[in-house]
């Protein structure tokens, strides 16, 4: 008898964070994998209205977001260059018709884009870096240490999405009931909007929970807000690197639990 496949991410749940529609196409991938996903954005994107920019020798896109809402103000021309900060928006670049020249080997940092080997040894004058409101500065400092004119366009802010008093109830209730096996977030500003929106209960059962992020140190950063569960570094904020990391994860484990068809938990060996 051939033995059943077992999906890779089956009888894992996982609360997926990510703003919309991101958060329900990561929710989808993680279903097809067999996994059981908990859908509960903590932030949602708001545009913001600027002014199209001056021609620069190098555009840097710091997300999918950033491409989203602030692609429609970038003209390539054969002198620009296009980066990339990780593959998710290198795909919403490709997507949008302005093709990355440099993508990062691997990650989706600020620090893995500028050690790209061509990216490290471009001479340019004129940097724009588009990105949301108050976004980081390791990309600005690096350029105009190199002695860059950099400039900063800012094109959506990240705000605490919504959710009702009886969705937290319910999330925290499966959560308490031990429905929650891991959780993922993709920024630093994710994490404190999700704490957040948890109540007191919550935020005790963030705090132990195993949870996934692109970054070491978006890690670091929850700890310092008092989590202290297993991490797990995703290296990139694409859906892939999350259901590979997830699905390694899950394979590790000696046992995990799993759902019988009759919603029932029950354990078997990986």
């Amino acid at each position: 008898m051939i033995p059943a496949i077992v999906p890779p991410l089956t009888g894992l749940s996982v609360l997926v964070t990510r703003p919309q529609p991101q958060a329900s196409a990561l929710a989808a991938s993680i279903a097809a994998f067999g996994g059981d996903p908990v859908v509960l954005p903590a932030l949602a994107i708001e545009p913001l209205e600027v002014v199209a920019p001056d021609a620069h020798d190098l555009v840097i896109f710091v997300s999918a977001h950033a491409v989203q809402h602030g692609g429609r103000y970038i003209t390539k021309s054969e002198s620009t260059k296009i980066a990339a900060i990780g593959q998710a928006t290198a795909h919403a670049l490709a997507t949008a018709n302005l093709p990355a020249d440099f993508v990062p080997i691997s990650g989706s940092t600020s620090e893995a884009l500028l050690e790209h080997p061509l990216l490290a040894t471009l001479a340019v004058q004129r940097v724009l870096i588009v990105r949301g409101e108050g976004g980081r500065e390791a990309l600005r400092e690096a350029f105009t240490a190199r002695g860059a004119t950099v400039t900063a366009l800012e094109v959506y802010r990240r705000v605490r999405a919504s959710a009702s008093t009886a969705d937290i109830n319910a999330l925290e209730t499966r959560w308490a009931e031990h429905e929650i096996d891991v959780v993922t977030t993709t920024s630093v500003d994710t994490f404190i909007k999700l704490t957040e929106l948890l109540t007191d209960r919550g935020r005790e059962l963030l705090r132990a929970t195993p949870l996934l992020a692109p970054t070491e140190r978006i890690l670091d950063a929850a700890r310092e807000w008092g989590w202290n569960g297993e991490g797990l570094v995703s290296g990139g904020a694409d859906d892939a690197a999350i259901l590979g990391t997830l699905a390694r994860w899950r394979a590790r484990a000696r046992v995990m639990p799993l759902r019988t068809s009759e919603g029932r938990r029950t354990k078997v060996p990986c």
